[in-house]
């Protein structure tokens, strides 16, 4: 059985974990396979956004305890654990938007593997939890610090140090998901979102995500407009840039 299904269709890439009896979990096999996905979709020029779901009740499970329960210590542990992260955070720093569409549990690691995404939408089933502190550990794969980033830090520290599971409008509520729909509709509005992107110019939709990065990476804003300025100068005047502006002209 295939562990992940791609499916490219105007613009967007539907990328969907199929390990449904295991919960969608994160081993390394998968975590070669989803590098290899998205190194593909980052130089395919037709894609334009991304989706990422998974198959059955869960969206992902975390870490595959196959292969992470005997696992003792720091040397064995920190190469797991870096692996996965390294894979998180090309989805976080990747080039072109990336959509979790979370369909059902997200729990643990699942819950890290949304937060690295650009866009969180959810089935009114899922649930979500930061729940590593209930197992004596923290965060491992970058979770933590990302929703120190997303959310007022006292949110943040709540679902942190609490471990408790939230339903997806209570997750909607606290500024982790952007938007719930009933699970027979979540894949039809995720899709209908992405095709808004996806209708758009790949060298705009690029150009935005670096402005995304360039924040992330903390630079003040004054640099940021400078690179801002410099990005629409060295694409102004194109032919398709002249073509839109001819045709608005002529409408008008």
């Amino acid at each position: 059985m295939e562990t992940l299904r791609v499916e490219k269709q105007d613009g967007v890439a539907t990328i969907t974990l199929n390990r449904p009896e295991v919960h969608n979990a994160i081993s390394m096999e998968l975590v070669d396979e989803l590098t290899a996905v998205l190194k593909d979709c980052e130089t395919d020029t037709q894609v334009k956004v991304l989706i990422v779901t998974g198959t059955g009740k869960s969206f992902v499970s975390g870490g595959d305890l196959n292969q992470f329960i005997a696992v003792r210590g720091y040397e064995q542990s920190f190469p797991l654990l870096n692996k996965v992260t390294g894979l998180l955070s090309a989805i976080d720093h990747f080039p072109k938007p990336v959509i979790a569409m979370v369909n059902g549990a997200a729990v643990g690691g699942g819950c890290e593997f949304a937060g690295a995404c650009h866009f969180r939408f959810a089935s009114d089933q899922a649930v979500f939890g930061f729940v590593q502190i209930s197992m004596h550990i923290t965060t491992g794969w970058g979770g933590g610090s990302r929703l120190l980033d997303k959310l007022p830090e006292s949110k943040a520290l709540a679902l942190l140090l609490t471990g408790e599971r939230m339903s997806a409008l209570e997750a909607k509520g606290y500024g982790f998901v952007d938007d719930v729909y009933p699970g027979e509709k979540l894949q039809e509005e995720v899709e209908k979102f992405a095709r808004k992107i996806a209708a758009q110019p790949l060298v705009g939709i690029e150009g935005y995500m670096r402005m995304l990065h360039w924040k992330r990476e903390g630079l003040p804003q004054a640099e940021r407009i400078q690179k801002e300025v410099s990005q629409c100068a060295d694409i102004w005047g194109t032919d398709e840039h002249v073509s839109v502006v001819q045709k608005f002209l002529r409408k008008r």
